[in-house]
């Protein structure tokens, strides 16, 4: 099913990196972060740092990381695109900045992981921000295994014929 993909395959996560070792080789991948999960994962890396919640710096951070992955939807002028990026990149260095300036090293170390591949779909003029309809889908999948006791392998043909309507425009 993967050679039917175009390539480059945009490929979104929210930062696991192991499906890679399945995909190498077989297709070109571009990663793109789930922005969706930036600001949140966040939350938990600050957390880990001892950052009180709903403190001053925590909301500092958190605030500055939902604005940074808001992207407006249909901008298509290319210079356009490119300025919201650079500002988008400065805004982020500035928030690790801070980090690193409060001594949040989860955080710090989360955001420089995340960075280089926060834009990647925004750069490439490609459709991909967030996983949220695929969170959706798993919630639900999920759910129908543990109460309704769907099978392993009838969930995962849902999931795939999902997925593939979804990001590929497949129709069953």
């Amino acid at each position: 099913m993967i050679k039917k993909f175009k390539e480059p395959f945009l490929l979104l996560t929210d930062g696991d990196t192991s499906i890679f070792e399945s995909l190498k080789g077989k297709v070109a991948v571009l990663v793109q972060r789930c922005l969706w999960h930036i600001p949140y994962q966040a939350q938990y890396a600050l957390w880990s740092d001892g950052v009180k919640r709903k403190s001053r710096e925590w909301l500092h951070v958190v605030a500055e990381l939902m604005e940074i992955c808001a992207i407006r939807p249909l901008v298509d002028c290319p210079d356009t695109i490119k300025a919201m990026i650079e500002s988008k990149k400065a805004r982020l260095k500035k928030v690790i900045d801070y980090c690193q300036e409060k001594e949040f090293k989860r955080c710090v170390s989360y955001l420089e992981n995340a960075r280089e591949d926060m834009f990647t779909a925004l750069e490439n003029r490609l459709a991909g921000k967030t996983t949220s309809r695929v969170e959706r889908l798993f919630r639900t999948v999920n759910m129908r295994v543990n109460v309704s006791k769907w099978s392993t392998e009838g969930a995962l043909n849902v999931t795939k014929v999902r997925l593939a309507y979804y990001y590929n425009g497949f129709d069953a």
